[in-house]
């Protein structure tokens, strides 16, 4: 029975669409230690901001460990085929994939083979084509082979499309922390502290460092920028000047003043009200105010973003990060809907 396999990937706009992690991957699980466990599906949960099911691993001894596999983001495995069908309450699996740097039976789904015989890779960006010899790999369909195109090329118009996520780089050598701020981050506890754990939305710049893609809409004078991730909706306001800001409500997403610099749209951000600057517990304060420029290529396929962050009481000087988009055709908005994950 055949119910998913590997997607195949000829356009490297494809793969760039797959998303990765939507908390820091690098704080719960070691990729330096990747293992293989085996035994039966008890539970499964298909939901943003991860998937996960429940294994139970049988030891020789008759002694049973309850092992959480988590693999991507609902949203993500949707995109390159794969279904809910997947995988099933008393299945027998085996998983293969970096384990809980704290000690958990917790295991990061890369490679996954059914009892059928069908291996499924969960993330093409890091598994690997085929961790077991003689496994059946299907090939799925992924949701952009079949989309019609001819409808988003007649209507993009410069930036107002969607874009394909990005990646965000940091462009310093390393962040330049003040003092308190490196202790801070120093306290922070993946497993207690991360937001994202509790379905809390990331705020700005953060929520700039997106796995999902995002869109440019205008609204009367303004611009509405609205990102996948975490439904977020951001609210550039044209035309005026930064201190606007000044007597305004704090906000996840701050307040934001957006001007046409030439083709670049110039963008200044204040009032944020989020502790965090990125998802490694880097804290940021009230004081932060983010300078973003959105640069669109002279071949209107790719959208280039870079950010200054400054914030005294977290940085020494400041801190720049850039990113591109990438225009495919066909590509849309899907509701998140994050649902507590443990």
């Amino acid at each position: 029975m055949i119910r998913i396999a590997l997607p195949v990937f000829t356009s490297a706009a494809l793969a760039a669409s797959i998303a990765v992690a939507h908390h820091s991957a690098v704080a719960f699980f070691d990729e330096s230690d990747k293992q293989e466990i085996a035994g039966e599906v008890t539970m499964t949960r298909w939901r943003n901001p991860h998937v996960s099911f429940g294994v139970t691993v049988t030891a020789d001894d008759g002694s049973r460990t309850e092992w959480t596999v988590e693999s991507n983001a609902l949203n993500a495995l949707e995109r390159i085929g794969i279904s809910p069908d997947t995988v099933r309450v008393s299945d027998q699996v085996r998983v293969w994939g970096p384990v809980s740097r704290h000690g958990q039976p917790l295991i990061r789904a890369y490679n996954l083979l059914l009892g059928s015989g069908e291996e499924v890779v969960m993330m093409p960006h890091v598994s690997i084509d085929r961790r077991w010899a003689g496994s059946d790999l299907v090939e799925a369909t992924p949701e952009l082979a079949s989309a019609d195109t001819a409808a988003a090329e007649r209507e993009a118009d410069g930036i107002f499309r969607v874009w394909t996520h990005g990646r965000v780089n940091l462009i310093n050598d390393e962040l330049p922390l003040t003092a308190a701020a490196a202790e801070k981050k120093a306290a922070f506890n993946p497993l207690i502290d991360d937001p994202v754990l509790r379905c809390i939305p990331t705020g700005m710049p953060a929520v700039m460092d997106v796995t999902f893609p995002v869109e440019f809409i205008r609204q009367g004078e303004d611009i509405v920028l609205r990102l996948e991730q975490w439904d977020t909706v951001r609210t550039i306001h044209m035309g005026g000047d930064p201190s606007d800001a000044e007597g305004q409500p704090a906000t996840r997403e701050g307040y934001s003043v957006g001007r046409w610099d030439g083709d670049v749209l110039a963008v200044e951000t204040s009032n944020i009200d989020w502790m965090y600057f990125d998802d490694r517990g880097t804290p940021l304060s009230s004081a932060a105010r983010v300078v973003e420029r959105f640069t669109l290529s002279d071949d209107e396929n790719s959208l280039h973003w870079q950010a200054t962050t400054t914030d005294p009481e977290t940085f020494t000087e400041p801190v720049l990060q850039e990113q591109t988009f990438t225009w495919v055709p066909g590509e849309q908005i899907k509701p998140y809907e994050c649902a507590t994950a443990y």
